[in-house]
C-alpha cells in the first residue's frame, strides 16, 4: 500500500526529536517510578519475549513452507498510518498521559489510553498500534525479540538503515537487539517518513526523528507497508 502523505504529528510538546541521536538504550526506564518492577528479570523478559499467552498462537519454530521459500515477493502488512498516528496521539494526550512501563502491555485490545492502560513498553505499543491500524485486526506477536524473529521468518524485506531516512510514505519497522543494548533490553519502533512511532524510556509513546545515529545506527530495519 502506498502512503504518499506524512503521518499526522501528535499535537504535544512531548513529541520531541532532539534526543534520538543520543539515545543508546531506548527501552531502559529513565524514571524508575515508571516501571513497577524496575528492571527485574520478569519485566525485561516481557519486553523482549512478550506474554507467552499472547504468543501461543504463533508457531515460532516452524520453517517457512516450500511455497513461501519459492516466492520471491517479500511479505508486507497493510497498516493504516492515519490510524496508527491517531493511536499515538491519543496516548500522548490522554489524562493521565500514557507513560513507559517495562513489561507493560495493553489488555485487552482497544483499551482506552489513560484509563484502560496507563503504561506500555515498546513491543506492547507496536503490537497494539498494528492491531488498531489493520482491517481486519491483525494480532501481531508480542515482545521485541519475538516480533523481530516473526518479521524475519515471514519474509519481510530487510533494508539498509539509511532507507528509514526516506520520506516516501512507506512504513518500516526497526529493531534493536538486546545484545546491542547496554541494558540487554531490546527495542522496536515503527518508522514513517523519517519519524518514529514508539514507546521509549524517556517519554512513553512518542514520535522522534529518524537520524540513523545512536541506537538507530545499531538497529535492523524491514519494510512493513509499501
Amino acid at each position: 500500500m502506498s502512503n504518499p502523505y506524512s503521518a499526522p504529528q501528535a499535537k504535544s510538546s512531548d513529541a520531541t526529536t532532539h534526543d534520538a541521536g543520543q539515545d543508546e538504550d531506548p527501552a531502559k526506564p529513565v524514571d524508575q517510578s515508571d516501571s513497577d518492577d524496575s528492571e527485574s528479570a520478569a519485566s525485561i523478559a516481557l519486553t523482549n519475549y512478550g506474554d507467552p499467552a499472547v504468543n501461543k498462537e504463533f508457531d515460532l519454530t516452524a520453517e517457512p513452507s516450500a511455497e513461501a521459500a519459492a516466492d520471491a515477493t517479500a511479505r508486507t502488512l497493510d497498516v493504516d498510518i492515519n490510524a496508527a498516528s491517531d493511536f499515538l496521539h491519543s496516548c500522548m494526550t490522554s489524562t493521565p498521559r500514557v507513560k513507559y512501563g517495562l513489561g507493560a502491555k495493553v489488555h485487552p485490545h482497544g483499551a482506552e489510553p489513560g484509563s484502560g492502560f496507563k503504561k506500555v513498553d515498546c513491543s506492547g505499543f507496536v503490537r497494539e498500534t498494528i492491531w488498531r491500524s489493520t482491517s481486519p485486526h491483525f494480532n501481531f506477536p508480542d515482545g521485541s525479540v519475538v516480533q523481530h524473529d516473526w518479521i524475519k521468518d515471514q519474509g519481510f524485506e530487510r533494508l539498509n538503515r539509511a532507507d528509514a531516512l526516506l520520506e516516501d510514505g512507506k512504513i518500516r519497522i526497526a529493531f534493536l537487539r538486546p545484545q546491542d543494548s547496554p541494558s540487554n533490553i531490546g527495542h522496536v519502533a515503527l518508522v514513517h517518513n523519517a519519524k518514529t512511532l514508539e514507546s521509549h524510556g524517556s517519554h512513553g509513546p512518542n514520535s522522534r526523528d529518524w537520524t540513523n545515529t545512536g541506537w538507530q545506527a545499531k538497529s535492523v530495519v524491514y519494510i512493513l507497508t509499501n
